[in-house]
């Protein structure tokens, strides 16, 4: 790993299981189990500790997730998943409708443009292979890791297992 390399984790089905906030499967199943209550029955993943680690380590770290977040899903944030005060968040704002993919890419598109980031590696670690494609897209910097190969690797950095 380079020092100047960018890491962005995904929440849902990355860093944290809420799949009990699911219920059927609908946009409006998901809201109505979207409480506070239910928030806090969400349970980190392995790959949730890196965000912290990496950015102990001086690694620049970004949480870019596809829902709208709640004064809850932010304390969950800092004091579940220990997600450090200065990580940048970005998610959707209410009303907005674009598909995941198109939103992240949108949202992720100045780390490809700006001058400072231009040259960075930034790495994506997202569950959904489309978000991954679009990522890739943004230019020969912006890598898309799925779940096992970020496992994979962090655990052979770090010298761990999952």
């Amino acid at each position: 790993m380079k020092e100047d390399n960018i890491f962005i984790f995904d929440l849902d089905g990355t860093t944290i299981n809420s799949e009990h906030r699911t219920g059927h499967g609908s946009l409006v199943s998901w809201f109505r189990n979207n409480t506070a209550e239910n928030i806090f029955k969400d349970i980190p993943m392995y790959l949730g500790q890196f965000i912290g680690i990496l950015y102990t380590l001086g690694f620049k770290v970004i949480i870019c997730t596809s829902r709208t977040l709640s004064n809850a899903d932010y304390e969950y944030l800092y004091t579940k998943l220990y997600v450090p005060v200065n990580v940048k968040i970005i998610s959707r704002t209410e009303g907005d409708t674009r598909e995941p993919e198109i939103y992240k890419k949108e949202r992720l598109s100045y780390l490809a443009n700006f001058k400072q980031f231009k040259e960075c590696e930034k790495i994506l670690i997202d569950d959904n292979p489309d978000i991954r494609r679009a990522f890739r897209e943004l230019g020969k910097n912006c890598k898309a890791w799925d779940i096992p190969f970020a496992e994979d690797t962090f655990s052979r950095l770090f010298s761990w297992s999952s």
